[in-house]
């Protein structure tokens, strides 16, 4: 049932602790910041994820706690409705115990007693949706885009949203940082370039293979060759923990202008500037996709283990290659099969297919 807000509600907005959910969340804050003014919306997040939005909603206050889970009731206290965008038992405990009149969550994890609006997400009925992925036992949470679940539970607050797509602007910050780093490589400001997200943990199943980026590096520079083009430069992104994975890359290509971008500090701004600039991006599934695509830059990729109905909405300026196995799609952080199955939702998507999708998206 739709309760709209007060006029002098305060609204405390928890923020996903995963980046790509962040950033498919930010309609819903943004319609919400919208509706009600900056100066009744707080936002709460983990620390490293909020200069993601530097620059952006100025007169909201922000929350930054340590790590996933590290909120803090007291830190809350003080607000008439906690709106949830996340999933935690720990989240809905958080704002009972600091007495926020009105708690609005998704019913999941045995927290809908501690919530005051409880929204029943959506579930499986018989056979998987559209054929994809393996039966379960029971009726299973139905794979939906985040984005649109935030739109929901905005919904119950009586407010409507008109721009349903992520967007996330650069700051000065992160534009300063960015131009450094061009500067730093001997690029021009406003030269074109590429970017690809190589980054991922050690042995992740979610990880493109390093010798199949390092086709798709070469093709890059074969293509740009054969055809008299100019070989554009190319930046290798990873995160923080993940630059060891950069040296292999950058030895073993032959692409010629190859660049690694590592700085655990400023990475957010500047991955989202660094994004804006660029042409077109290559990227495995996780978070830097969702910040790439916000940022308004066309890219291509790559979705093993993970189910893209999680993420299937505003595709226009996207291009995805998957291959499907009856064994997938899994969500595992490490892949459970041997021998020719292991990784296989990686292997076997083609290089040269991943590297041509995006040459063919630019023409």
């Amino acid at each position: 049932m739709i309760q709209r807000l007060a006029p002098d509600d305060r609204i405390l907005v928890r923020l996903p602790s995963w980046l790509g959910d962040l950033v498919m969340a930010e309609p819903a804050l943004g319609a919400l910041v919208h509706a009600v003014g900056a100066e009744r919306v707080s936002i709460a997040a983990p620390a490293h994820l909020l200069p993601v939005l530097e620059g952006m909603y100025p007169g909201v206050r922000r929350l930054a706690h340590a790590g996933r889970g590290g909120e803090g009731a007291g830190d809350w206290q003080g607000h008439d409705v906690a709106l949830l965008f996340t999933n935690s038992f720990r989240s809905a405990w958080v704002a009972w115990r600091s007495g926020i009149r009105r708690r609005v969550g998704w019913s999941r994890d045995w927290r809908a007693a501690l919530l005051t609006d409880a929204l029943g997400p959506a579930l499986e009925r018989g056979a998987t949706p559209f054929g994809l992925g393996k039966p379960g036992r029971g009726r299973r949470y139905l794979p939906r885009p985040f984005g649109a679940s935030c739109l929901e539970l905005l919904g119950r607050l009586g407010i409507s949203v008109a721009r349903t797509r992520p967007r996330l602007s650069a700051s000065s910050e992160g534009e300063r940082l960015a131009a450094a780093r061009l500067q730093g490589f001997g690029l021009a400001r406003g030269a074109p370039y590429f970017l690809a997200s190589v980054g991922a943990r050690e042995h992740s199943a979610k990880a493109y293979p390093s010798e199949s980026w390092v086709r798709v590096f070469d093709r890059l520079a074969d293509r740009a060759a054969s055809s008299g083009a100019q070989i554009l430069p190319l930046l290798l992104l990873v995160g923080p923990g993940e630059e060891t994975l950069l040296k292999p890359l950058l030895d073993r290509s032959k692409h010629p202008k190859l660049f690694g971008v590592a700085d655990p500090v400023a990475l957010l701004p500047e991955l989202l500037a660094l994004a804006a600039g660029a042409r077109h991006a290559w990227v495995a599934d996780g978070g830097a996709r969702h910040v790439i695509a916000a940022s308004g830059t066309p890219l291509t990729w790559v979705a093993g283990p993970s189910d893209p109905r999680h993420t299937a909405d505003h595709l226009e300026a996207q291009t995805l290659l998957r291959v499907e196995l009856p064994c997938g799609p899994c969500h595992r952080e490490r892949c459970s099969e041997t021998g020719e199955g292991e990784h296989a939702c990686m292997r076997r998507i083609e290089p040269v297919a991943f590297a041509d999708s995006g040459v063919r998206a630019l023409s």
